[in-house]
């Protein structure tokens, strides 16, 4: 009894400190891009005055695209138009529908690893969540349906933000979970795709882009159909 006691205790630890590691993140991301913006303010104001456009989108964003984004602050323009209809993503910034999606290997719990960009030629679903972030877990039955009903046609990477191998390992075996886990404990992968909540679900295109930014989560069903629409399978 004492050591599962102990044993209870240790994980209960353990989760508490990954969320705590995760909210000093989050925040420093906040903060991050609010001095950014604060720095681009006024050149974006002389564009502005001189009607200048960037992207096609305006230099100033709707109150809409605003919340879309999952935020009140207003941020800067993530990326600059090439020229051939791609759009280059600057690390540190928020992520746009359009950017190209920032590229990353993760290990998966297996103990092999996973690139994003070897996905290519099919659309990707990227869900950032964590073991004790009650609308991620409330979700993830999306996934393995998206799973089970789609296979090979997507690809699935769930990014857990914080939590140690073994509490992911768990939680997997717990709820027969099959899709594929990155994991983040030191959010190295997190830090390419800057968010103030989770769970944060990037959908990417086969050809590597931006096509679905989306925060928080309702029922998984509800989830699901959302999920498969953006996939646009």
């Amino acid at each position: 009894m004492r050591r599962e006691h102990f044993y209870r205790n240790k994980k209960a630890v353990k989760r508490s400190a990954a969320g705590a590691a995760l909210a000093i993140f989050l925040a420093l991301q906040i903060t991050g891009c609010s001095q950014t913006a604060d720095q681009n303010k006024a050149d974006r104001k002389t564009e502005q005055a001189q009607g200048t456009e960037k992207d096609g989108l305006g230099a100033e964003k709707s109150s809409a695209e605003t919340e879309k984004n999952g935020t009140g602050t207003e941020k800067p323009e993530a990326a600059a138009d090439q020229g051939d209809g791609v759009i280059e993503f600057k690390p540190g910034m928020p992520i746009k529908e359009g950017v190209q999606a920032p590229d990353f290997t993760g290990e998966l719990i297996d103990g092999t690893s996973i690139t994003l960009s070897e996905l290519q030629g099919k659309p990707v679903i990227i869900n950032f969540w964590a073991t004790w972030c009650g609308p991620c877990v409330k979700e993830m039955p999306a996934f393995e349906r998206l799973k089970d009903d789609f296979g090979d046609k997507i690809g699935i990477i769930a990014v857990n933000c914080g939590d140690d191998a073994g509490t992911v390992k768990d939680f997997m075996e717990e709820n027969g979970y099959t899709f594929p886990v990155v994991l983040d404990e030191e959010y190295s992968i997190s830090m390419l795709y800057p968010t103030n909540s989770i769970p944060y679900t990037v959908v990417v295109d086969a050809e590597g882009r931006v096509t679905h930014i989306s925060t928080g989560a309702l029922d998984a069903d509800t989830m699901y159909e959302r999920y498969k629409e953006a996939l646009g399978v």
